[in-house]
């Protein structure tokens, strides 16, 4: 029995390591393009584009740039969401906060948005606050 030569072992490894990228990019992509279609996700970047003051710090077109999968921050687990997204508008850039819940009755609420522009770095804007959710979660901790 012959055995391969180095030169023949070195392009099955090359071969090898590129299909389990290029894999690892694929499954990356799909998991991605999984949350950004989600019904909260769409949701959040609804409410961030139609309210006007967002749209007058970042300016039109406000265009979604992507998450930290690796971000522990940023996780779904069916009945709750939350991520850090960054954001791009004409005027400037930033990041956009959101914390999602979900009810067997109405489906996918974003109970609060935030924005964070890169010209204000030491501010963070409110987009939108659930009242209903607060008061619950205050009553129930007491």
């Amino acid at each position: 029995m012959r055995f391969p030569s180095n030169k023949t072992l070195a392009k099955i490894a090359v071969y090898g390591a590129f299909a389990s990228i290029t894999a690892v990019m694929y499954m990356r992509y799909k998991i991605e393009d999984g949350i950004r279609n989600s019904e909260y996700f769409r949701l959040a970047v609804k409410t961030l584009r139609q309210h006007r003051g967002a749209s007058r710090l970042l300016g039109e077109p406000i265009k979604e740039l992507g998450f930290d999968l690796s971000d522990s921050k940023n996780f779904s687990d069916g009945q709750n969401a939350q991520f850090e997204v960054h954001v791009k508008g004409s005027n400037d850039r930033g990041k956009m906060y959101f914390w999602a819940t979900r009810a067997p009755e109405t489906g996918w609420l974003v109970d609060r948005l935030e924005l964070e522009v890169r010209s204000q770095p030491e501010k963070r804007f409110l987009i939108k606050k659930n009242e209903s959710t607060e008061t619950a979660t205050k009553t129930s901790s007491n």
